[in-house]
């Protein structure tokens, strides 16, 4: 018990740390890329309530927090999820940034989906991915280096169970393109 807690523990501070670092860095950048790429949107209201051109604190703040709330919620995702995986880091690693960013990127834009309508959908799309991908893709290297898993070999059960999560993940974040494009 001592170990999962550490594990969940070194997760979520992984998570926090890379989900500020490179997911609220990202998320600011890429943010910026999106007005810039449709000036017009200026001073438009977003889902969030941000309004579109402006640089500000307060704003910046926002896309950081989401940022550490959601690097927490992948760090602790992993840890907890990662029996679930094929062993091996990279494998791990490829796997969960791909569930991770069809997930994330279906619940962003079902959650954010009148954006879509004045913001350019594929370079949002585009954006989305890279900053999630490479907000995820760290964090299973991270927790295996600082609290690595025990070794073990998944059964029939645990791979149908991976699998049917992954496809789960894949349908989520198809189908969060088709909306993204209907709007």
């Amino acid at each position: 018990m001592r170990w999962w807690l550490r594990s969940v523990a070194i997760g979520a501070a992984v998570g926090f740390a890379v989900g500020v670092v490179v997911g609220g860095t990202l998320g600011r950048v890429f943010m910026r890329l999106v007005f810039l790429a449709r000036e017009d949107t200026r001073g438009l209201e977003t889902a969030m309530g941000a309004i579109v051109g402006e640089f500000t604190g307060p704003g910046t703040a926002a896309i950081y927090a989401f940022g550490a709330i959601a690097g927490v919620a992948l760090g602790v995702a992993y840890a907890v999820g990662r029996t679930l995986l094929p062993a091996g880091t990279r494998v791990r690693t490829i796997f969960f940034t791909l569930g991770t960013t069809a997930f994330m990127l279906g619940q962003i834009v079902r959650g954010n989906r009148e954006d879509f309508s004045i913001l350019p959908v594929t370079l949002s799309l585009i954006l989305i991915v890279g900053s999630v991908a490479l907000t995820a893709a760290p964090v299973p290297l991270l927790v295996e280096r600082l609290a690595p898993d025990r070794e073990r070999n998944l059964g029939r059960v645990a791979q149908g169970v991976a699998a049917l999560g992954m496809i789960g993940f894949a349908v989520f974040g198809v189908t969060g393109i088709l909306i993204a494009y209907a709007v």
